[in-house]
């Protein structure tokens, strides 16, 4: 025990009975109510001896006893009870004159200020006849008063409340020999109310009960410990807010010697008023009385400044002052090892220096580590900014190379406790980085807008190396703790731990995992992709490069030309082990990367290092973005060349008879890759426009590929020399049809008459077979197959002869009537074509040309309808008669037309040309 308070006095021998205490901090003044009705104000001298002077009496303050009173000093009101009424008088009146008073409750057993956050408005809450009322100071007929609110509430009281204590929205009450809580919540669907005396808004009260007791009712709130204190019997329960019990490791019991009468909070003390004039001081972290002390005949407590309390007789007023003893006390909490009890006194007195109270903290911090309360430990280091490395010294393995490693700390901690003290260390340097980060991304703002200062560079130099070592360190604390934060940490933009320190830690725990993402973030390519390939042929390699070559294929691709040899370079491995997988470095679609590489250096290291991821790479570029380039076409069409002419001649090895005179298999239908890559360079041909067709004629064979050659004849427009391919050499007329569909264009002179050509094709077959292509086998890089091919298998016979296929060449006449010369077809037949065999073909033609003259008629019809009332309207316009004199006047500018251009409105107005089309009328 020890003197937590000493009694001075404030008053003695007063002549009248005191029966409340009120105080008013701003001038430091103890209001004493008495039991005649008089007050009494004793403010603190002004002469240097201290203590307490009546600074103000007012004998006519009531009629009757004073019962309550309670001091709003914003309001400057100071609220009493007397006589069953409440009322509300001026504090800074000399006479405390009454302001009103609240005439439609009565009696009044008690009431609390009530004031909502949210607002800060000024509320009473009354207890009266087993019901609770509300009330709010505000404006009401030009003066301020107390003006009803109404208030909902269940359950129906059995009595009226008899304490009432109010903490923010939270209303705490007694009924009887029960506590309860109420939540109050404003109403927000409260209409406007009729009645002049009630305020237009409404409050809901939520009831809750929370203790019974069967003593005398006592509420005490602590607000800054965000509790409540119910006084039950001797011992007094302490909850929450909400009324739940509460979280912060303080008591939330504590007993008195005996029951009190009265008790009032002062951190960190509860002080209770006990019978025969005893006062009983606690302490919230302990059981044992802190002091008792003997005030004769004391009934009354109440608080003054912090570290204040008033205590009353009848006659008699102490001030019991903890200031006297602060430091004594102080003290010998610390060598008490007491420091909780320590730091509040401290805290709450201007006694003793800032930096001795960061030493009673320091000290506390380092007692609760001790005691193994890590988390509490590093709260209270964090709170007066202990400097980083002296808490590391307390983890010697943990300090960065180049500090003294002090003996002790954790290593001298079992396991479990090191573990403990490893993830409290942990959560204290997050929160420290987080803050550091902060300053530091602000600084950053400075000085890019100009504004930094030179002490911010300084204070920045600090804090950068201080992030450094909170980096090194939090990163060993989180391999050791949590090795799932380790790599989100190295991600961090802000980490500031430096490569080498980061790379020697994860080497020596062997974490390549985490080693590879601290080579990417700091951009280090090489070493993570030589990571990558070294780890992708070990057998037991951390699961994490089980798929080590997608992992490098989506690295390059995040990689820009700035880095384009290093993707070359590491593409190479990449297609050697998986030639898919190695295209999709060029290709990916994810990102922009891969499309703004520079292509024609791909193709150029594809052509040297893996000409087989060619042909996929291109056919990308040109077919799904679109590449227009013709170097790029040219280049895929070489490689469809080569890649065909190569395959071609392993088919025809391999089935002889596959290209003979009466059996030639059409493009796309052979077998195996052939059949497939014949099929794309047909799609090329017909959809690309960048390359030469010449070029082409020469690379392909020349006894094969006859749908390819025919495509690149129509692109020369060179129609009838495709036809006759398709029609004599393929005979495959559907195909021909197709082709004419293609290249079939009214408005161009050759490409109009495609199916012309067909027609003659079919007509006259022989006509066009001796036209062939010149080939020059050695002008072509793929070589020719004369030598290895049998020319009676791959060669069409020169000097066959083809049949006329004049019913073919009949039906297309019909069904491309309206595309074809007829009368130029109907020329080309021989003449000893029966008139039946022709007649289909005539029948279509009228039928198109009956189409097409009644097509015609109608436009004409429509066009000479559009003309006449083109007619009309001028023939209405020229009939109409404008008179221009000297006096016409334009009505946007009001001046003379005189000679000018003008313009004549519907209704007869004038205007000047160049008014018109500055202003539209």
């Amino acid at each position: 025990m020890y003197d937590a308070y000493t009694p001075k006095d404030v008053a003695g021998s007063l002549p009248v009975e005191v029966t409340c205490l009120a105080f008013q901090e701003s001038n430091q003044t103890v209001l004493a109510g008495g039991r005649a009705g008089h007050l009494y104000a004793y403010s603190v001298s002004s002469n240097r001896r201290g203590g307490f002077e009546l600074s103000k009496f007012c004998k006519s303050f009531h009629k009757k006893a004073v019962q309550e009173l309670k001091v709003c000093e914003r309001e400057d009101l100071l609220l009493c009870v007397s006589d069953g009424q409440l009322m509300a008088h001026r504090l800074s009146d000399q006479d405390f004159k009454v302001e009103t008073l609240i005439h439609k409750v009565k009696p009044v057993q008690t009431f609390a200020r009530f004031s909502p956050k949210t607002s800060g408005d000024l509320y009473v809450i009354v207890a009266s006849r087993k019901k609770l009322f509300l009330f709010k100071w505000g404006e009401k007929d030009g003066h301020k008063d107390f003006i009803e609110v109404a208030l909902d509430y269940n359950p129906v009281f059995t009595d009226t409340p008899s304490s009432i204590k109010c903490v923010g929205e939270m209303v705490f009450f007694s009924v009887r020999n029960e506590y309860f809580s109420m939540t109050m919540q404003k109403d927000k669907t409260a209409r406007t109310s009729s009645s002049d005396d009630v305020a237009p808004e409404a409050w809901n009260g939520f009831v809750t009960r929370l203790l019974n007791f069967n003593c005398q009712p006592g509420i005490v709130p602590m607000i800054d410990k965000r509790r409540v204190a119910f006084v039950r019997s001797e011992t007094v329960q302490m909850t929450d807010i909400w009324g739940n019990r509460p979280a912060d490791g303080l008591k939330d019991v504590l007993t008195f010697t005996e029951v009190p009468m009265q008790i009032v909070y002062d951190s960190p003390y509860l002080v209770g008023m006990l019978s025969n004039g005893r006062v009983e001081v606690l302490s919230l972290f302990s059981d044992v009385p802190v002091q008792t002390m003997k005030l004769p005949k004391s009934m009354r407590l109440c608080n003054g400044a912090k570290g204040q309390i008033f205590v009353a007789s009848l006659s008699d007023i102490w001030l019991m002052d903890t200031a006297t003893n602060l430091r004594k006390n102080v003290y010998h909490l610390i060598q008490e090892r007491q420091f909780e009890m320590a730091i509040q006194l401290a805290d709450n007195s201007n006694l003793i220096p800032d930096d001795q109270k960061i030493e009673i903290k320091k000290k506390a911090a380092l007692n609760l580590f001790n005691q193994k309360k890590f988390d509490e430990s590093f709260a209270l280091f964090g709170e007066i900014k202990t400097e980083v490395v002296q808490i590391l010294r307390m983890f010697p393995e943990l300090l960065p190379d180049g500090f003294q490693k002090p003996p002790g700390g954790v290593t001298d901690m079992p396991a479990n406790d090191r573990m403990r003290a490893l993830l409290a260390l942990g959560n204290y340097l997050s929160e420290v980085r987080t803050e550091h980060a902060k300053h530091i991304e602000l600084y950053n703002r400075l000085r890019s807008s100009g504004q930094a200062k030179k002490a911010d560079t300084e204070e920045m130099n600090t804090l950068l190396l201080t992030l450094r070592v909170v980096d090194t360190t939090l990163l060993k604390c989180y391999i050791k703790t949590k090795p799932a934060l380790v790599d989100s940490l190295i991600r961090l933009q802000s980490n500031a731990c430096t490569f080498e320190d980061a790379k020697k830690i994860l080497e020596s725990e062997g974490r390549l995992r985490s080693l590879f993402v601290l080579y990417e973030t700091r951009k280090k390519h090489e070493m993570a992709l030589d990571l990558l390939i070294d780890q992708s042929s070990r057998e037991n390699a951390d699961p994490f490069f089980d798929d080590a070559i997608q992992q490098i294929v989506e690295y390059l691709q995040s990689l820009g030309n700035n880095s384009l040899p290093l993707i070359l370079k590491y593409a190479k491995w990449v297609l050697d082990k998986n030639l898919e997988a190695g295209v999709q470095i060029f290709t990916s679609d994810e990102t922009e990367m891969a499309r703004n590489l520079n292509r024609k250096a791909v193709v150029e290291f594809m052509k040297s290092e893996c000409p087989e991821a060619m042909i996929p790479y291109l056919e990308h570029v040109i077919f799904k973005w679109e590449e227009p380039a013709s170097y790029f076409h040219e280049t895929l069409l070489e490689y469809y060349v080569a890649k065909v002419n190569s395959l071609f001649k392993d088919y025809v090895h391999a089935f002889p008879d596959a290209y003979s005179d009466e059996n030639i298999t059409r493009a796309g239908d052979e077998d195996g890759e052939l059949g497939i890559f014949r099929k794309r360079l047909l799609r090329f041909l017909e959809i690309s426009h960048s390359y030469s067709p010449q070029t082409v004629l020469l690379q392909l064979a020349p006894h094969a590929f006859f749908e390819e050659r025919a495509l690149i004849l129509g692109r020369l427009k060179q129609h009838d020399q495709a036809l006759a391919l398709y029609v004599n050499t393929l005979k495959n007329v559907p195909a021909a049809e197709e082709y004419c569909k293609l290249y079939y264009n009214p408005a161009d002179d050759t490409n109009s008459q495609v199916y012309l050509l067909l027609f003659r094709a079919l007509v006259h077959p022989n006509q066009h077979h001796h036209h062939s292509i010149p080939f020059n086998a050695d002008s072509t890089p793929f070589g020719s197959f004369r030598d290895d091919v049998s020319e009676t298998s791959t060669v069409v016979n020169s000097t066959s002869s083809y049949q006329p296929d004049v019913n073919t060449a009949i039906k297309i006449l019909a069904k491309y009537a309206d595309k074809i010369d007829t009368i130029g077809a109907l020329n080309m037949l021989p003449a000893k074509t029966p008139l039946r065999v022709v007649f289909s073909a005539i029948n279509a033609v009228i039928q198109t040309t009956g189409r097409q003259a009644s097509t015609r008629k109608m436009e004409k019809s429509v066009s000479e309808c559009a003309m006449t009332k083109k007619l009309e309207r001028k023939n209405r316009a020229q009939s109409t008669k404008i008179v221009v004199t000297f006096s016409s006047e334009c009505v946007v500018c009001d001046k003379k037309i005189a000679v000018s251009a003008f313009v004549r409105y519907p209704d007869g107005r004038l205007a000047h040309l160049y008014c018109h089309n500055d202003v539209k009328i």
